[in-house]
């Protein structure tokens, strides 16, 4: 025998013999017109009646009642179904995989409706208690924040608590420079048109990597031998969709805008791109670059490129190489200001060709690649006093 009791439009709470239980039930139609009937259960009609009443709650906040059997991991595989159009690149689409594995393994099996801030927060201290650092730790919070949007915009979760989890901080990398042997390793790897000309400039020319990415042909002068550095490429929020796009962008500084004069080598390398990418704008023909930004370093549509997937693919190809895989393309820059160090160069000079206000910030940023001792003083006494006084 089932009894029901009720007030009408505020649900019911009735007894279910066959089930021993009281119950609590609603009904609505969702978006699409389908009826709805969500129900609690409860072991007396007063716990019953207050779950029916957070049901009603949730129903008049959120204008749907979300499912109760849904899990964290049930959100990811809907994710991992129809991932975002931005993973297109297969490095992005992986790393990004791993990640979800990594929070699937802690935080899979909980059911949505009972996820708490307090978790998300507790899964993300015990990232940084494992040494990683807050830009890894943030991109493993973002996953769960957007698998959960997604419940959230069709009705199957009332709030996104992952957005509003506060990630903390994790390491601090310290970069470091590759020797000279360990800069020939590399580019003696096999590399295509693309990535020789990426990693060539890197090194060669000391640019960051937003630089580096966002340097147009319009910038680069073979005749003269010059690189006019004047833009570079930020990953920016569009301000009517609010999703992030790639834009060339002002420089980080005045100083920042500067002409440096050409390797041979580098001017080598990138008529060979600049080639490669006419092949493919004749193929491509109106479909290539049709933002019309004339980047150096674009993809094969002449589009600019994410930097996390440069960056993932810059790390792939050092390890190919030999020289291992924690590299970044930030330590190209590093590199190019330990090799000119360990030449001699004056600091002032170095200071002038990153684009530095002053040979302090290159003293303070590049602390680690500054060759620790001074030779200018001892080569002038040399010159001037001879060695005959020594003997």
């Amino acid at each position: 025998m089932t009894t029901r009791r009720g007030r009408r439009g505020a649900g019911t709470v009735f007894y279910e013999e066959s089930r021993g239980r009281w119950v609590g039930q609603i009904s609505y139609l969702d978006e699409a017109g389908r009826r709805q009937r969500p129900k609690v259960y409860g072991k007396t009609s007063g716990e019953a009646q207050e779950k029916l009443d957070e049901l009603r709650a949730e129903l008049k906040t959120t204008g749907a009642v979300a499912p109760k059997d849904i899990t964290v991991g049930h959100v990811f595989d809907a994710l991992l179904e129809h991932p975002p159009s931005k993973w297109k690149s297969p490095l992005t689409a992986q790393g990004n995989r791993t990640k979800i594995e990594h929070v699937r393994a802690a935080l899979g099996k909980v059911k949505l409706a009972r996820l708490t801030v307090g978790q998300v927060e507790r899964f993300l201290d015990g990232l940084a208690a494992a040494g990683m650092a807050t830009d890894t730790i943030e991109r493993h919070r973002d996953l769960p924040r957007l698998a959960i949007r997604r419940a959230e915009r069709d009705g199957k979760i009332g709030r996104n608590v992952a957005a509003l989890s506060d990630p903390p901080t994790g390491t601090r990398r310290v970069s470091s420079a590759m020797t000279a042997g360990q800069a020939r390793t590399l580019l003696a790897c096999e590399l295509n048109t693309f990535w020789r000309a990426y990693a060539v400039a890197g090194l060669m020319c000391g640019l960051r990597p937003g630089e580096l990415l966002g340097l147009r042909w319009e910038d680069v002068d073979f005749d003269h031998g010059g690189i006019r550095v004047r833009k570079c490429l930020k990953s920016l929020p569009d301000k009517k969709t609010g999703k992030r796009v790639l834009v060339l962008d002002e420089l980080k500084t005045p100083q920042s805008r500067r002409t440096i004069e050409m390797p041979r080598m580098v001017a080598a390398v990138l008529r060979d791109l600049r080639k490669d990418q006419a092949r493919w704008k004749l193929k491509l023909g109106a479909a290539y670059d049709t933002r019309g930004m004339g980047i150096v370093f674009g993809d094969r549509a002449g589009a600019p490129r994410w930097p996390q997937d440069v960056r993932e693919y810059f790390q792939l190809i050092c390890k190919r190489s030999g020289i291992g895989d924690r590299w970044t393309p930030r330590e190209l820059r590093h590199t190019f200001v330990s090799v000119l160090s360990e030449s001699g160069v004056d600091i002032e000079q170095i200071a002038d060709a990153v684009g530095h206000i002053n040979s302090t910030i290159t003293k303070t940023v590049y602390r680690h690649q500054i060759a620790d001792k001074v030779t200018v003083a001892a080569t002038a006494m040399d010159a001037i006093f001879g060695e005959a006084s020594a003997s």
